[in-house]
This record gives structure tokens, C-alpha cells and sequence, in this order.
């Protein structure tokens, strides 16, 4: 069978805290897919494959123009921006598929358009999937996941964790406009609490030890080192409400405890993610979880769930989504 070529367009960049489009891109790359994913930071940096059939390229110009000029056939044209769907005429790909995985105000009016122009619709959560199923004939839930090779593998305990004998609280990833700084805060002042990830926004609390960013892999060993994980969200937002975190999932890789605000995707794993509608009972649910982290039931739990929710699995979904799709009659491809 030929080789098929999926494109993901520029929206961020290959190595800005791995999310889902590179843990996607990756899964199809690893099933014979060639993939091309454009780095939002543009450059005239050659393109590099950074693993066995996955090429970055730094000037989405440059690819446009192979389009235009025949050098370059897109299969399918893989999107998680609103807004890219705007070149779906430029690319003229086999299968146009929007992955739905945000609701922000600022791509309302983008919506409609990704939506129209796609042929398959994915979404990361049941409240974008009953929001996106109004508007197209093919929407599919495909939740958030974690790596296969992330679930209990063996750790080095940080630097930064060394010679600390009380409970450890760690909080991953951007702060946004959508995380509760202040409830972190609060937890913060009854706990040793850390942040690894970025401001993208707002400020870490003063009395959070922030450690900035690490890579995917260097990640799971402060998840795997901490007793507790945090998942304090907004819940007043639309953007929270629509969401599936991955870290969640990723969290439950290393067999932890997340405590959580509530929201319908933090519902879903009652013995691993412990939820809170209020400050007061979200701090509940910390003491709680700091006395349950060495419980061998939470623990195996959360193994077990996250062997149900991997990347590979993911794949599997959606790579039948296709299949499907191409056999369907009148469809053409």
C-alpha cells in the first residue's frame, strides 16, 4: 500500500509542552504514516525528522508552495485550530479532519467554517462532542490519553524532591486564564507544593516552589515523585468545561492521585481523581488524598485506567474512523 501523508498545519510548536496533536502525529507516524507537522515559529530552518517518519518543517510557506506546485500530496489534512481551515482549498487534501479539542471565545468565529470544511470531526470531550454533533453528520469522541511506555515505568526521583520528608503537592503544565491560582495558593500554604510547567498568563502563587519547564519524559518523574496532583481549574469557564486534561490521565500513568474541581471529564475516574465544587472541599480532598497516596487500591486504580486510555488505543479509534469513512458509499477519496 502506498505510503499516506498527513499534514498538521502551524499552531505550535513541536517542542512547546507535548500535547495531544504531537502525541496524535506521533501514533500515525509509528503506523507507516509519512507526517508533516509545521512548527508555529516560522524560520527558513531546513526541515528535520525528529522521529522515524515524522518531519518538522519551520516555514509552512514552503510547504504550501510544494502543494501548489505538485511536489508535495496531502492525504489527510489534520487540524486543531478553528482558524486553519482556511487553507483547506490551498491543500486540497484526500480527508480534511478537524480535531475539536478547545472552546475559546476568540475561535467563535471560526467555528462554523473548521467544522463545514472538515469530513470527520474528532472531539476531546463529551461537552464539545454534544456542541460539535449539532453541526456535522461525523462526530467522534476520542478523549485525551497517555503515552503506552509512560504507564509505571521505573523513576529517578528530582533533585528538587531529594531530602524532602513531607508530603509533596505538584501542579503540571500552562497557567492559564482557566487555572485557580488562588486555590493552588491555599493548598500551597498547608503543603510543599511545586510547579513544573509555564506562565502563560497568569503568575505562579509566591508560595509555590516553580521549577519551569521539563521534558514529556522528565515530566513523569516528578509526577511519579510527588503524593499528590492537582487539576484546579475554573469551572465558572467555558474553556474548563470543554476540557479533557491530559495530565490527568497522565497522572494516573504513575499510579497517582489527582484532586480535582469538578467538571463532567473529572467525574469519570471516581477511585483516582478526587473532586471538589468549592475551595473548601477541594482542600478536603487534598488531605484526603495525601493519606490515601500509598494506598496499593488508588494506586492499582490508577494503573488501570490508564491502560484503558492510551495514545496507541486512541489511535486504534480514530484510524478506524477513517476506514469507515473511506468505505462509506458516495464517499469519495
Amino acid at each position: 500500500m502506498k505510503q499516506r501523508t498527513i499534514l498538521y498545519p502551524c499552531t505550535l510548536d513541536w517542542d512547546f509542552l507535548t500535547q495531544r496533536p504531537q502525541q496524535i502525529v506521533k501514533q500515525f507516524a509509528k503506523n507507516g504514516y509519512k507526517v508533516i507537522f509545521c512548527n508555529n515559529t516560522q524560520s527558513n530552518k531546513p526541515p528535520e525528522e525528529v522521529e522515524p517518519n515524522l518531519f518538522v518543517y519551520y516555514n509552512w510557506q514552503d510547504v504550501l508552495n510544494k502543494i501548489k506546485y505538485k511536489q508535495l500530496k496531502i492525504d489527510i489534512y489534520y487540524y486543531t485550530w478553528a482558524k486553519s481551515a482556511q487553507y483547506i482549498e490551498d491543500i486540497k487534501a484526500k480527508l480534511n479532519i478537524y480535531d475539536s479539542v478547545d472552546s475559546f471565545s476568540a475561535w467563535y468565529e471560526y467555528e462554523d467554517q473548521a467544522i463545514e470544511s472538515a469530513d470527520i470531526v474528532l472531539t476531546s470531550s463529551q461537552f464539545l462532542y454534544e456542541m460539535r454533533s449539532k453541526k456535522h453528520k461525523y462526530v467522534y469522541l476520542i478523549r485525551n490519553a497517555c503515552p503506552e511506555d509512560y504507564i509505571n515505568r521505573p523513576s529517578i526521583i528530582p533533585d528538587e524532591f531529594k531530602d524532602i520528608d513531607e508530603p509533596i503537592v505538584l501542579f503540571s503544565g500552562a497557567i492559564g486564564s482557566w487555572v485557580d491560582t488562588g486555590l493552588i495558593k491555599k493548598v500551597a500554604s498547608k503543603y510543599k507544593t511545586f510547579l513544573v510547567g509555564k506562565e502563560f498568563g497568569k503568575a505562579c502563587p509566591s508560595n509555590v516552589i516553580n521549577l519551569g519547564t521539563r521534558t514529556h519524559d522528565e515530566l513523569y518523574n516528578y509526577y511519579a515523585n510527588s503524593d499528590v496532583c492537582l487539576l484546579p481549574f475554573d469551572t465558572s469557564q467555558e474553556v474548563t468545561q470543554a476540557a479533557c486534561a491530559i495530565k490527568m490521565i497522565e497522572h494516573m500513568a504513575a499510579g497517582k492521585i489527582t484532586v480535582a474541581t469538578e467538571w463532567n471529564e473529572t467525574n469519570i475516574y471516581p477511585d483516582s481523581v478526587f473532586t471538589g465544587k468549592t475551595d473548601e472541599e477541594f482542600l478536603e480532598q487534598v488531605d484526603r488524598a495525601v493519606i490515601l497516596s500509598k494506598s496499593e487500591y488508588h494506586r492499582s486504580k490508577s494503573l488501570e485506567y490508564a491502560k484503558q486510555n492510551t495514545w496507541e488505543n486512541r489511535f486504534n479509534d480514530i484510524a478506524e474512523i477513517i476506514e469507515n469513512y473511506y468505505s462509506k458509499d458516495g464517499v469519495s477519496v
